[in-house]
């Protein structure tokens, strides 16, 4: 177990763009019965998803801005910008860099990316606090994808399940912060579980120069590898942590996982005893938003002083992570749905 001591997370915005899917009436090719069967195993209803103009920057940007505003944050105090992402704007350069000059960040500024998916949230959340143990006073961590732009709407496995999304997590020194503690693990022998595999190259519009092309991949995964990896080693993870935390599922307050999808979401819950009611879902709303699935969640209901919150995600990798952490005194903002 890792503990990073002396970092508060001030707080949490997210943004969706507004353009929302009807899955019912998206899937509706596949017939009657068969798109009822699939939703309700995997219990999104809605997605909202960007068009080809819509960069993961965008949804990032609009997030932090709202943040700093809220917050009144000086920007010449963040000595990192931290992005975690699977669909980066453009290869090279880091994506974080185009962030840093778009938000007006100073050029004292560390700016990288995190090529990390569904349990980024918590590897950045570790990775931006650790910067902080070395004397940054705030960190800005951008949690992003745009996951839909790689789906194939015959592939039954996908076609329903992504929604795109962009956070920012600010985080702040505070030698009166609760501890926060993570577990992190990596199984890379079940990396061909989900994959995204690049078809070709696309132009996009002049006007988003300097972004002149962009990689155009196919997102694939094998349901029933996810299923297996997540039902086997997530729960025992999960226990195990809350032990080592000197805690008891019951002391939890808040239990936050990654919205794979809800079947799975269900008996996770079930196998750490956690009541449901503390094991908050935004998957019928907002599909799964990958690596933000956590952040989307938590900002998708109101939080009111939940001290012993445990953040939890799995999958692509495969990895997982989980953090326990404070979040009675983070500003979490409502969702905001970006227009373009």
């Amino acid at each position: 177990m890792l503990k990073i001591n002396n970092v508060k997370i001030s707080g949490i915005a997210v943004t969706v763009p507004s353009a929302k899917i009807d899955n019912y009436e998206f899937g509706a090719h596949l017939g009657e019965k068969e798109i009822h069967r699939l939703i309700k195993s995997i219990g999104v209803i809605k997605r909202h998803t960007a068009d080809q103009k819509t960069y993961t920057s965008d949804l990032c940007c609009d997030a932090a801005e709202r943040l700093f505003s809220e917050l009144n944050v000086d920007k010449t105090t963040i000595g990192a910008v931290v992005l975690v992402t699977q669909s980066a704007d453009v290869d090279i350069p880091s994506t974080s860099c185009i962030i840093q000059d778009r938000l007006g960040l100073p050029s004292s500024t560390m700016a990288f990316d995190v090529n990390q998916g569904c349990s980024g949230y918590v590897y950045g959340l570790y990775i931006a606090s650790s910067l902080m143990q070395g004397g940054m006073q705030r960190v800005l961590l951008l949690v992003g994808d745009t996951s839909s732009k790689g789906i194939d709407p015959e592939d039954k496995s996908t076609a329903l399940l992504f929604g795109d999304s962009g956070s920012a997590t600010l985080l702040e020194q505070d030698v009166s912060a609760t501890p926060i503690t993570f577990e992190l693990g990596t199984d890379g022998s079940g990396w061909e579980a989900i994959v995204a595999r690049e078809l070709s190259h696309i132009e996009i519009d002049a006007q988003q120069a300097p972004r002149r092309k962009r990689n155009c991949t196919k997102l694939e995964m094998d349901g029933a590898a996810v299923f297996e990896f997540t039902l086997s080693r997530v729960p025992p993870l999960v226990n195990q942590f809350i032990a080592d935390n000197g805690l008891s599922a019951d002391e939890i307050d808040l239990c936050v996982y990654h919205q794979a999808n809800a079947y799975m979401l269900k008996n996770l819950a079930k196998k750490s005893k956690l009541d449901m009611a503390k094991v908050p879902m935004s998957i019928e709303e907002f599909g799964n938003t990958s690596c933000t699935s956590i952040a989307v969640t938590l900002a998708a209901r109101p939080v009111t002083d939940y001290q012993k919150s445990l953040l939890v995600g799995f999958g692509v990798g495969l990895s997982w992570g989980a953090a326990l952490c404070d979040l009675s005194q983070t500003k979490i903002l409502p969702i905001h749905y970006y227009q373009g």
